[in-house]
C-alpha cells in the first residue's frame, strides 16, 4: 500500500467541482434499466384476502437483500382476485438484485414451493428469443491494450522514466527526458478535467487513477484508454493490492449510517473484472483516528485485514471470507502490519491493568504466533517492516513509573534468523522520524530534544561471523540538523534529510555509504520528496492543497544538483510512475552492475 499518504485528498481542502468527466462517454454510468428488478417465481397460488400476508413473507426475504424502492414489490394477481403465482421485486441499486439472485433462488419456502429467482432484464431475453435457431455472427477478436507498453519503451529501457502533473484541470504525464544533462519533459498525454480530485497510480505503475463524484476510473495501455470503472459515489480512498489484483474503496458519506445488512462504506473490487467482490461497514472512529487504508494487504494478495473489536479479521481471496471462518480474538489490539514478503502479520497490543503490552507476530494461515515480545510502561508503539521482510523494527515509546518522563527504545526482530532473536535499542531521546534502507540492513533516526535542531543516526543491523551473532551497531551521528523527515533512494546508498513544513524546505543530499555530504539546497514552503524508481534523480515539490504561494516542483540529480525550477499556479501533484520489480536476483544485479561495459 505504498504512497498512500502523500497521494490522499488533504482535510478541508477545495477542489474544482469537476462536473464533467473528461468526456461524457468515460462517465461511471449509475445503475439504469432492469439490471435492478428480480422476478421470484413459484410462490404459493393465494385467494385475494391472504395475499396481504404473503406479499408480508415475500418482504421479509427480499428486504435482506437490499433496500426495495418505494412500492417496489409487486404481487400480480388474475382477474379472479388469486395470485399469479410470482412476484416482482425493484431494489435501489443492482448488486442487491444480484444478492437476491444468488441467495433467494432455490430457497425452499415451505415444502412444497422452492422459488426461483431471476433479473427482469434476463426474463426479457428468454420471452424474446426465436424459436428459429439462428447461428450468431462471429465476433471480431480485438486484442487488448498490453499494460506494459512503456516499459518496452527505448525511453524506458534507458532509464527515463515517467511522472504525472497535476495543475488546476489539467493532468499531464510526461517522459523525464534528459539531454547534455538538462531536463527537456516529453509531454505522453494532457487532459483537461480527467479527475474531480486527485490521481494515484497503482503499485505496479500499471493503471493511473482518477476519481469522480460517481466512483473511479483506471487508465492505461499505449493510447491510455479507460480500462475499468467502478461504481461508489463519494469515494475518498483507493487502495490497490500489491500485485494490482484487487482494489478497495472508501467513501466517507456512507461512514456514520451505513446498513450493515448492505453496506456501501467500504468496496473490494475485481481489478479484471470490474466485478464488486464484496461490501464493509467502516471501523467504528475511522474518521477521528485519521485517513488509514481501510484494510491491509499481504504481500501476494491472498489476504487482507483490519483490526476490530478485540479482534483481527482476515479474508481471503478471491473468495472474501473470513479465514477458517472466524476472526483472531485478541483482546485490546490495536494496530497490525504484514511483512511485505512473508505472510506473517504482526500486532500491537497495549498495555491494560496489569498485563503487559505485546508486539506478536502472527503466522498466516496458521494463525499461529511465532514471536512474542512483551513491553511495560508503553505510551505507544509503531512497527517498521523492512522493504524485503529481514528485519522488523518496533518503535516503543516508553514512560518512566511517575509518567512524568519519556524515552524511546527500538526492539529489533531478526526474522530470518533461528527463533527469531530480538536486540534493543535504546535512545535517551525523542524520536522524530525512522527509515530503513531499501533492500539493505541500515536505518537513519532523527532524534534529539530540540526537534528545530535534531541529530541524524545512521545504524546497521550488522552480519554474523565466526559464530558470533550479528549485533546492531552505530555508523554514524550527525549533529544538529535541520530536518523532521527522511527519504531514502529506492536504490539506496543515498539518503535526502529534508526540513519539511515548518523548516523551510532545508535539503541536505548525503551518502551513506561513504559518510559525506553530497549537496544542500533549499526549497522553501516544500511539501514532498519523490526519488525516481531508478535512484537518479529526486523531484521536490510545492502542493496548492497545502501552500497556496510559488507552487510547482523542482527536478535534482541524486547528489542534490538542481536541474530545473518550475513554478506552476495552482500546482497539485507530482508522482513519479513505479516500476514493478526486477525479474533478476541479486546476484545477477551484482554481476551487472560489475560487468556494465559488457552490456
Amino acid at each position: 500500500m505504498s504512497g498512500y499518504s502523500s497521494q490522499r485528498r488533504p482535510e478541508n481542502d477545495d477542489f474544482e467541482d469537476g462536473d464533467e468527466e473528461y468526456d461524457d462517454e468515460e462517465n461511471v454510468e449509475l445503475e439504469t434499466g432492469f439490471q435492478t428488478v428480480v422476478v421470484i417465481d413459484n410462490i404459493p397460488v393465494v385467494d385475494k384476502d391472504r395475499i396481504e400476508r404473503l406479499t408480508t413473507v415475500i418482504s421479509k426475504y427480499a428486504t435482506q437483500m437490499g433496500t426495495i424502492v418505494e412500492g417496489g414489490l409487486i404481487l400480480p394477481q388474475g382477474e379472479d382476485g388469486k395470485s399469479k403465482g410470482f412476484a416482482i421485486v425493484e431494489y435501489d441499486e443492482a448488486r442487491s438484485a444480484d444478492r437476491a439472485v444468488a441467495d433467494l433462488d432455490g430457497l425452499a419456502l415451505d415444502k412444497n414451493h422452492k422459488l426461483r429467482v431471476v433479473r427482469l432484464s434476463d426474463y426479457l431475453k428468454l420471452d424474446s428469443v426465436s424459436n428459429v435457431y439462428e447461428p450468431p455472427a462471429p465476433k471480431v477478436f480485438q486484442p487488448k491494450e498490453e499494460l506494459t507498453s512503456w516499459l518496452m519503451d527505448d525511453r524506458t529501457l534507458h532509464c527515463t522514466d515517467q511522472f504525472v502533473i497535476r495543475q488546476g484541470d489539467l493532468t499531464s504525464v510526461y517522459w523525464n527526458g534528459i539531454k547534455d544533462g538538462q531536463p527537456q519533459p516529453e509531454l505522453e498525454i494532457s487532459r483537461p478535467k480527467w479527475t474531480d480530485t486527485y490521481v494515484q497510480w497503482s503499485p505496479l505503475g500499471s493503471y493511473l487513477v482518477t476519481l469522480h463524484k460517481q466512483g473511479i476510473v483506471i487508465w492505461g495501455g499505449p493510447s491510455w484508454s479507460r480500462i475499468q470503472r467502478f461504481n461508489h459515489p463519494g469515494v475518498s480512498i483507493v487502495e490497490f493490492s500489491p500485485k494490482e489484483g484487487y482494489i478497495i474503496t472508501f467513501s466517507p458519506q456512507f461512514e456514520e449510517h451505513d446498513d450493515p445488512k448492505n453496506p456501501k462504506c467500504i468496496m473490494v473490487w475485481d481489478v479484471t473484472t470490474g466485478q464488486m467482490m464484496r461490501s464493509f461497514t467502516a471501523r467504528p472512529g475511522t474518521s477521528k483516528e485519521g485517513p488509514p487504508p481501510p484494510f491491509r494487504w499481504s504481500h501476494d494478495d491472498k489476504y487482507f485485514a483490519r483490526v476490530g473489536e478485540n479482534a483481527i479479521s482476515i479474508y481471503e481471496t478471491p473468495s472474501m471470507g473470513l479465514l477458517d471462518k472466524n476472526s483472531v480474538k485478541i483482546n485490546g489490539v490495536r494496530d497490525i502490519a504484514w511483512s511485505p514478503t512473508q505472510n506473517l502479520l504482526a500486532f500491537f497490543v497495549p498495555e491494560s491493568g496489569n498485563v503487559a503490552a505485546k508486539v506478536s507476530i502472527l503466522d498466516v494461515p496458521s494463525k499461529r504466533e511465532v514471536r512474542q515480545k512483551n513491553l511495560f510502561n508503553v505510551s505507544n508503539v509503531k512497527m517498521h517492516w523492512q522493504s524485503e521482510g529481514v528485519y522488523l523494527a518496533v518503535k516503543v515509546d516508553r514512560h518512566a513509573k511517575n509518567k512524568k518522563s519519556t524515552y524511546v527504545n527500538f526492539e529489533l526482530f531478526r526474522i530470518k534468523e533461528k527463533d527469531i532473536p530480538i536486540e534493543l535499542l535504546e535512545l535517551k531521546d525523542n524520536v522524530h522520524a525512522f527509515a530503513w534502507e531499501p533492500a539493505a540492513s541500515r536505518f537513519a533516526i532523527i532524534h534529539g530534544e530540540n526537534p528545530l535542531k535534531p541529530d541524524v543516526s545512521f545504524y546497521t543491523m550488522g552480519m554474523a561471523s565466526g559464530g558470533v551473532s550479528a549485533k546492531v551497531k552505530l555508523l554514524k551521528t550527525l549533529e544538529k540538523k535541520t530536518c523532521n523527515s527522511l527519504f531514502w533512494s529506492p536504490k539506496g546508498n543515498h539518503i535526502i534529510l529534508a526540513g519539511l513544513r515548518n523548516m523551510a524546505g532545508q535539503l541536505e543530499f548525503f551518502n551513506v555509504e561513504t559518510l559525506e555530504t553530497m549537496g544542500n539546497d533549499e526549497h522553501a514552503n516544500c511539501t514532498g520528496v519523490d526519488w525516481d524508481p531508478t535512484g537518479r534523480y529526486v523531484a521536490t515539490s510545492i502542493s496548492h492543497w497545502r501552500v497556496q504561494m510559488d507552487t510547482g516542483y523542482r527536478l535534482y540529480t541524486f547528489s542534490g544538483k538542481n536541474l530545473t525550477k518550475v513554478l506552476r499556479d495552482r500546482f497539485f501533484q507530482f508522482l513519479w510512475r513505479p516500476r514493478p520489480p526486477s525479474f533478476l536476483t541479486k546476484e545477477k544485479e551484482a554481476d551487472v552492475k560489475k560487468n556494465l561495459k559488457s552490456y
